[in-house]
Order: C-alpha cells, then sequence, then structure tokens
C-alpha cells in the first residue's frame, strides 16, 4: 500500500513519526473515520517493515600468540562488543602451529557458556592448521580433510547450536593437547557472526500504537 500522498518524505524514520504522529490524532479524535483505518493500515506495514531489521556481520580477531604446551588444556579469547541475535557463526583458524594434529581436540565457547566442537584428533601425524574455516554451510567435514586444513570444513558439531544467543561479550577457542611429545601455538584465529539487531524503539511504540488503535476500533464496532 502506498504512503498516502502529503505525509511522503524521503526519510523512513520521518515516516514512521508522520504515522505515529498521525495514529495518535485520530485514535482520540475519530476511530472509525475512513482517514483513521486508511492511515492505520499502512502505518502497520510500514513498521512491520521497521521490524525486518537487517543482517549484519561482524569479524573479531586474536592475535596474541598462546603456546600449546604438552598434554594440556590452553585458552585464547577475544572480545565482541556488538549485541545482536545470531544467525550464523563460522570460525577461521587462520595460523594454529602444532606438529602432530591429532593430539589436538578444539571447541569454541559462546560467551553464554555454550560449547561446540570443532575438531577431535583428526590429521594424523600432519603439522598444522593454516586459514582453516568452520562454516555449517561446507561441502566437506572436517573429518574428509587433511592437514594444514586449508579452506572450509564442516566442524564435528553444528556451529547453529549459537544461533538466536547475544553476539556480546567473550568468545573463547579451546585446544587439548591430549597426547605427548609434541607442542604448538596458537597465533590467529577469528570469528564472523551473522547478526540481526534488536528492532528500535519507534517502532515498538509504533506496534503498541497500531495495537491500541485495532483495540478502540473492535470496541466502537
Amino acid at each position: 500500500m502506498p504512503m498516502p500522498e502529503g505525509i511522503r518524505t524521503p526519510s523512513l524514520i520521518h515516516w514512521h513519526e508522520h504515522c505515529l504522529h498521525g495514529v495518535t490524532s485520530h485514535l482520540f479524535c475519530d476511530p472509525d473515520s475512513m482517514n483513521f483505518k486508511r492511515l492505520l493500515a499502512v502505518c502497520a506495514a510500514s513498521l512491520t517493515t521497521a521490524f525486518t531489521a537487517q543482517a549484519a556481520v561482524v569479524t573479531a580477531s586474536s592475535t596474541t600468540p598462546t603456546a600449546i604446551c604438552d598434554r594440556c588444556v590452553v585458552t585464547s579469547t577475544l572480545n565482541v562488543d556488538t549485541r545482536g541475535t545470531l544467525s550464523d557463526v563460522n570460525v577461521s583458524i587462520v595460523d594454529l602451529r602444532h606438529t602432530y594434529d591429532a593430539d589436538l581436540a578444539i571447541w569454541l565457547i559462546a560467551p553464554t557458556g555454550t560449547t561446540v566442537q570443532l575438531f577431535n584428533r583428526r590429521g594424523g601425524s600432519a603439522d598444522n592448521f593454516f586459514n582453516t574455516v568452520f562454516d555449517d554451510a561446507a561441502t566437506t567435514a572436517v573429518a574428509n580433510g587433511a592437514a594444514p586444513f586449508t579452506g572450509s570444513f564442516r566442524a564435528e558439531e553444528l556451529l547453529s547450536a549459537f544461533n538466536g544467543q547475544d553476539a556480546f561479550g567473550t568468545w573463547t577457542l579451546r585446544v587439548a593437547d591430549l597426547a605427548g611429545a609434541d607442542v604448538g601455538v596458537i597465533n590467529n584465529w577469528n570469528v564472523q557472526l551473522t547478526t540481526v539487531p534488536e528492532p528500535g524503539s519507534l517502532a515498538l511504540a509504533g506496534l503498541a500504537l497500531v495495537g491500541l488503535g485495532m483495540a478502540r476500533r473492535r470496541k466502537a464496532a
């Protein structure tokens, strides 16, 4: 439905403000008028659009070297300062050096504590991880990969376990060395988080007014 003539503006935000003003004015004057009914329908559609928030991709990295000692568990962390509901999570191990990949188990831990295993003792005696991307959409499972695991792989567990959670906070890469004689270092890793931001307060207020308007119409009927 097009916007009513006379209140067209180049700004969607200004259009929402016109909607709220118009709905409020008509609501307490004549909830049965054709103007109110038409404006209410247009505003409902417009404000629903405001709730369809655009997805954003946030990338956060850790480049602080963390030694992987023999037969121990180590962690490397990074902070995400953006809030938003997660809809997709990918992890890149850009540079992890180790002289026996099958010694290692690797997990990603979200700020909420949700834990997903990325890697579990694959690759035999071969070395290292270079530009290794864990992505649910990858065609190859990490179980079918080979060191240094360059490319995109499906992790041991689904990264979609993080979906619906808030991106904000400290993310942790946990690496366990489960056998003797070989050591390594985590040099560089990152997360790519696709988030949908919360709808703005204007849209929330607008939908509340639209709901009130509909209630008034039902009562008047």
